[in-house]
């Protein structure tokens, strides 16, 4: 678009004095519109300029190079944002004076000199510059505020245009109907804090929530990338070695071999077919096949390399093929009803096209939550590709409303393995607003595979590109080959013997995937926390602990918080020891070991067992955790399981749940279980409460038997349930006899079973 590299050439600061260049005089200052049309409060300060206040804290600043009328209402809400219903009217003051415009919401104060137009933030008493700012930015952060425009935050750089030109159609619900072709539109957004907390949660509310995945999304994703030599038979088979080999799995993604890039055992152009290849058409149908596949409690998803050419689909970046629109909805239609789940759309800057099809989904499958993947380019180095794609070059801000992501085709090096880690869990990650970002991967080595996995099971999403990934040491030429863009003529598909390898990630992979999965409730109950805030799942030291100085420069960002509770230290190099942060201020606790560090700091662990993630707990923590098992479903409730590390402090978690499959969280159809620990290390009391259930949603029960583990606590312990002793003794417990507890072997732990109705609290104390 013709303004796009002098606008991306810029620095932030400049763009916004920019923005406010062409306001030569104030001529006065807009009030809120009408009832009838009010969106948002405006200040106008020109018929070119006008200022949207969000919330005190919260504005957009918009240039008009439009004709005729500067602002109308059909293009006041952009792709960038997603609250579609109206803001709560602003109350601001203004002032002028003989050099400057002031506007004050009560929080902020923005000063505009009429003379060079330059913009800054104040605090309310303006003591405090807050912008612009000389400080480091950290992901889309920068000194307690952020801002962007339509591409990307702080004005990092992206191959999108920073110019509005998609817009929400209120009649259709859908941001691809209304487009303007110039750039004529300039939008910036400005959010102030200063807290982490309250940014991701006014930025929550402004671009739009990340929507829960389908429960089994949470489980997790092999894609499956057999070639054109893959059959029926082969994707069957490795379904079966999943369950075989007891790797938990939940979802399976097939590449282009289902018919999207071969013809029989010949790649042709990708997107070429939207059937079914004749290998994947037998000894079963396709619908049999599926069937098969959840028979085993497996859904299954597709890759597609094509797209419908719908209406203002333009600069969409690179898609290999192009469909009429009718003639590509049908045929993803026909695939939904056959029973896949939905798409992964491997194309490049195509956030609009991602939009239009995750919509397409939800129309096709009303009420219940859509299962899409789309493309995040970030990654050190591409096989293939040298172009620039260290940072996300390809995704608009709004992209974030369509999860979940991945950071394209990646090397397969310890230094790619690191750069991930970080890319997926730091900067691009949860520091950009993106939670459910996932990364490809394929190592050359089974150690190095064995680390990739091990973080990629502890983080907000779990998916493997490796065809096998619990193999040995893999052909790593041979593989890229088999997925590169160019020179596609010269491949062959070549038959290889699998030489037996004794040494593999298997173990590790089996082992953390199923730890994965005992820790659904923890993980489901923070996404929940994401949805309504906006504050990840994965959380980055700096965000973590901002208070802390060892913390807050982002000096360790391989390391993270999972949830708030529990602290992973992914092993990101071939190494035998690796430096730790434990944040002080708090014990923390080895969850493999149960060694306790005192007061934190920084320590040197041993990582010479490959098999061995760093992983540890926050001292007062409880983590709520479920039988194990090798799939997710959803009909099937929890038995619930909660692990308590007392600390002389009150701690507290809420248990979300919901029927896993719907949309009806969206309107509050939600269960909240509060649970709360105490110790008073003076009288040597520890006590517990689990709390009624506030809510309810489809499937919930009004009984439920649960088990509470208490780590750390005294070798002869009296247990009070409700204010009755009881007595330690292993039996089954009931409603008639509702509680009972036992000690573990070493002593230093004990488990409680008890039954509890949902709509009642109850209490234990610990002597």
């Amino acid at each position: 678009m013709m303004n796009r590299n002098k606008i991306m050439m810029m620095t932030g600061e400049a763009l916004l004095a920019m923005v406010l260049v062409c306001v030569q005089c104030v001529i006065g200052f807009g009030q809120p519109s009408s009832p009838s049309t009010f969106y948002s409060t405006k200040v106008v300060l020109q018929d070119s300029l006008e200022v949207s206040l969000y919330s005190p804290t919260m504005f957009r600043v918009r240039i008009s190079h439009l004709k005729g009328e500067k602002f109308p209402v059909q293009y006041d809400i952009p792709f960038a944002i997603g609250k579609t219903t109206p803001w709560k009217e602003v109350t601001y003051t203004k002032q002028e004076d003989k050099n400057t415009f002031t506007i004050n919401t009560g929080k902020i104060v923005v000063q505009i000199a009429k003379r060079g137009l330059s913009w800054t933030v104040w605090s309310v008493d303006r003591k405090k510059k807050l912008f612009p700012s000389d400080g480091p930015a950290y992901g889309m952060f920068k000194d307690g505020y952020t801002f962007f425009d339509n591409a990307s935050a702080l004005n990092e750089s992206n191959k999108n245009s920073r110019f509005a030109h998609w817009f929400y159609n209120h009649t259709t619900q859908r941001y691809t109907d209304v487009y303007l072709e110039e750039d004529v539109l300039e939008d910036l957004y400005f959010i102030y804090g200063p807290s982490y907390d309250a940014i991701y949660e006014q930025y929550n509310t402004l671009v739009g929530p990340e929507p829960l995945l389908p429960r089994k999304g949470y489980g997790f994703f092999q894609t499956q990338h057999l070639a054109c030599d893959g059959t029926q038979q082969q994707l069957l088979d490795v379904a079966q070695q999943f369950r075989a080999k007891n790797i938990p799995l939940d979802n399976l993604i097939i590449d282009f071999e289902w018919g999207d890039g071969c013809e029989g055992q010949k790649e042709t152009t990708w997107g070429k077919s939207l059937n079914w290849s004749s290998s994947y058409t037998k000894p079963f149908s396709p619908e049999e096949m599926i069937q098969r596949l959840k028979a085993l409690h497996i859904d299954v998803m597709l890759i597609h390399h094509s797209a419908p050419d719908f209406k203002n689909r333009k600069h969409q970046g690179w898609t290999e093929t192009v469909y009429d629109e009718a003639a590509w909805n049908n045929a993803y239609k026909q695939k939904l009803d056959m029973g896949i789940v939905g798409s992964w759309q491997d194309t490049r800057i195509n956030d609009i096209t991602d939009s239009y099809i995750w919509n397409l989904t939800e129309q096709h499958q009303p009420g219940k939550r859509v299962m899409f993947l789309g493309c995040r380019k970030t990654v050190a180095l591409n096989p293939w590709d040298f172009r620039y794609s260290v940072a996300p070059t390809e995704n608009m801000i709004g992209a974030r409303r369509y999860p979940f992501h991945w950071t394209e085709d990646a090397s397969s090096s310890w230094n790619e393995l690191r750069f991930q880690l970080k890319a997926t869990n730091n900067t691009f990650g949860p520091l950009s607003g993106y939670t459910y970002l996932s990364s490809d991967g394929v190592a050359a080595s089974w150690r190095a595979q064995a680390r990739w996995n091990q973080f990629t099971a502890l983080s907000a999403i779990a998916r493997s590109h490796n065809p096998k990934p619990w193999s040995g040491n893999i052909d790593v030429f041979d593989f890229t080959n088999k997925i590169r863009i160019t020179g596609r003529d010269t491949i062959t598909a070549v038959k290889k013997t699998e030489t037996t390898q004794t040494e593999t990630a298997e173990a590790s992979i089996r082992k953390y995937l199923q730890l994965r999965y005992r820790l659904l409730p923890y993980l489901y109950s923070y996404a929940h926390v994401t949805y309504q805030t906006g504050m990840p799942i994965v959380r980055p030291m700096l965000l973590a602990f901002p208070n802390d100085y060892i913390c807050s420069s982002d000096a360790w960002p391989y390391q993270y918080m999972l949830g708030n509770e529990m602290l992973v230290a992914p092993v990101y190099g071939d190494f035998n020891t690796m430096e730790i942060y434990l944040p002080q201020g708090h014990d923390w606790i080895d969850y493999n070991t149960g060694e306790v560090f005192k007061n934190g700091g920084v320590i040197t662990y041993d990582v010479a067992d490959i098999n061995t993630l760093p992983l540890f707990v926050k001292s007062g923590a409880i983590i709520p955790t479920r039988q194990a098992t090798e799939w997710i479903d959803p009909t099937v409730p929890d038995q619930l399981m909660f692990e308590i590390f007392p600390a002389d402090t009150l701690s507290t978690f809420t248990l979300f749940e919901d029927d896993g499959v719907s949309t009806k969280y969206q309107q509050g159809e939600v269960g909240k279980t509060t649970i709360t620990c105490e110790g008073n290390k003076k009288d040597r009391k520890v006590m517990v409460k689990v709390g009624a259930m506030q809510g309810h949603y489809a499937g919930s029960s009004v009984e439920r038997t649960y088990s509470i583990t208490l780590n750390g606590t005294s070798r002869e312990p009296k247990v009070f349930y409700q204010g009755k002793a009881i007595t330690e003794g292993s039996k089954k417990v009931s409603t008639k006899t509702p509680v009972a507890w036992t000690r573990s072997k070493t002593g230093d732990a004990f488990t409680i079973q008890l039954v509890k109705r949902t709509e009642k609290e109850i209490e234990i104390v610990v002597e």
